[in-house]
């Protein structure tokens, strides 16, 4: 057919398709609450768990009880042995009269420290800042069980001296320390470690 000499074009040519919009009725959308479950890496047997539970829609986290602060600063020691001071680590002398304390290490054992302290005092020595407290203050040098409390047990090396610096900046933090001002470093991440949880 033509229409002022033009073809008129079918209603529907082949090459356009109808297009029909579907009514969507509102309809109440559900949610799923994810499920989680955490493990404790303790190595591969947790790996092959966590792996076998991506199958399913359980999803898995993984926690570790290694965490810095629980590394430097843990302070539940092992019960004693027959002689504590045999072994070597971090330690603390207390003075008796004012309660200052001075804080360092030995690679050595426990009581071969306390007797250099205890002979820097009997010498009037200036290698012992306890020492030198103790003899400025005309304070009294007691028996190893009165002064020296064990902080951290541990072997001789870098780690021993990272421990030694936190718990130097513990003392600080006190302002009762005895320990020289230069042997603090790394404050923000000692901070860090000693601040308290917070709600």
């Amino acid at each position: 057919m033509f229409n002022n000499e033009f073809p008129i074009p079918p209603k529907n040519p082949p090459h356009l398709k109808t297009v029909t919009t579907a009514t969507t009725h509102n309809k109440p959308t559900t949610t799923t609450t994810q499920k989680w479950t955490t493990f404790t890496y303790i190595g591969k047997e947790t790996t092959f768990i966590t792996n076998l539970l991506k199958r399913t829609d359980l999803k898995t986290a993984l926690r570790t009880n290694n965490s810095i602060q629980d590394i430097l600063m843990h302070k539940k020691q092992p019960p004693n042995k027959a002689d504590k001071y045999s072994q070597s680590g971090v330690y603390k002398l207390i003075c008796p009269d004012c309660n200052k304390a001075y804080v360092g290490q030995t690679g050595r054992n426990f009581l071969a420290k306390f007797k250099e302290h205890r002979a820097a005092f009997r010498t009037n020595s200036q290698s012992s800042n306890f020492a030198k407290h103790l003899i400025e203050h005309t304070h009294s040098f007691d028996p190893i069980q009165n002064t020296m409390q064990i902080l951290q047990r541990q072997n001789k090396g870098a780690y021993l001296n990272t421990i030694e610096r936190c718990y130097i900046y513990a003392e600080f933090t006190k302002n009762h320390h005895l320990n020289d001002e230069h042997t603090i470093s790394l404050k923000k991440t000692f901070e860090t470690l000693l601040m308290p949880d917070q709600p």
